[in-house]
C-alpha cells in the first residue's frame, strides 16, 4: 500500500469519526435542558442536574456508537416525556380528596406513565435487529427522564415508574422469544 493511500484512508476515517461525534453532540447536548427543567420545576435541583447530565452522556455515547444503541435514543427520550409530564401534572394538581380521605396522585401518575412509556418502547422495538438491547437502552433513558418528575415523592415514585416500565416488557419479551425460537 502506498503512503498516499494510507494517508487518504486515515483522513477519511478521521473525517468520518468527526462527523459521528458532531452528530452525537448535535442530538445529545439539547438533552441537558431536561436537567435544567427538572432543576427549575422539581424539588431536588442537584439530582435533576446530575440525571440530566447522565441522560446527555448516555445519549451521546449511544448515538456515537450507532446501530441499535443509536436507534434507541429518540424513542427512549420521547417515551420518557410521558411519565415526566404526567408526574409534573400530578404535582401541579396536588391531591384528590373525597369525603373520607385524600390521595396523592404522584405514584399512580408515575406508574401509569411508566406503563405507557414501556408499551411505546416495546412496540417500537419489536422489529429491530436486537430488541432486547433496544428495549434496555430506551427504557433506561425513559426511566432516567421520568425520574426527574417521579422523584416528587421520593423512592416510591421512581419505583412506580420502574415497575410500570418492567411490567410491559415481560409480554413483549415472551412474544419475541417465541418468534426467535
Amino acid at each position: 500500500m502506498s503512503l498516499d493511500v494510507a494517508l487518504a484512508e486515515a483522513r477519511a476515517k478521521s473525517a468520518y469519526e468527526s462527523g459521528r461525534r458532531g452528530l452525537a453532540s448535535y442530538v445529545a447536548l439539547p438533552l441537558l435542558a431536561l436537567g435544567v427543567l427538572g432543576a427549575c420545576l422539581g424539588t431536588r435541583p442537584v439530582y435533576a442536574l446530575l440525571v440530566g447530565a447522565l441522560i446527555t452522556a448516555l445519549a451521546w455515547v449511544s448515538i456515537w456508537r450507532g446501530r441499535v444503541a443509536g436507534r434507541a435514543v429518540l424513542p427512549g427520550v420521547l417515551a420518557g416525556l410521558i411519565p415526566l409530564s404526567l408526574a409534573y401534572a400530578a404535582q401541579s394538581y396536588g391531591h384528590v380528596c373525597t369525603g373520607s380521605a385524600c390521595y396523592g396522585l404522584c405514584v399512580p401518575a408515575c406508574t401509569t406513565g411508566g406503563v405507557i412509556a414501556g408499551l411505546v418502547i416495546a412496540r417500537l422495538g419489536r422489529n429491530v435487529a436486537s430488541p432486547f438491547r433496544f428495549w434496555g437502552l430506551a427504557a433506561l433513558l425513559a426511566g432516567l427522564e421520568g425520574s426527574l418528575g417521579c422523584s416528587c415523592v421520593g423512592f416510591g415514585g421512581v419505583l412506580g415508574l420502574g415497575i410500570g416500565l418492567a411490567v410491559t416488557f415481560f409480554p413483549a419479551w415472551i412474544l419475541v422469544a417465541r418468534k426467535h425460537a
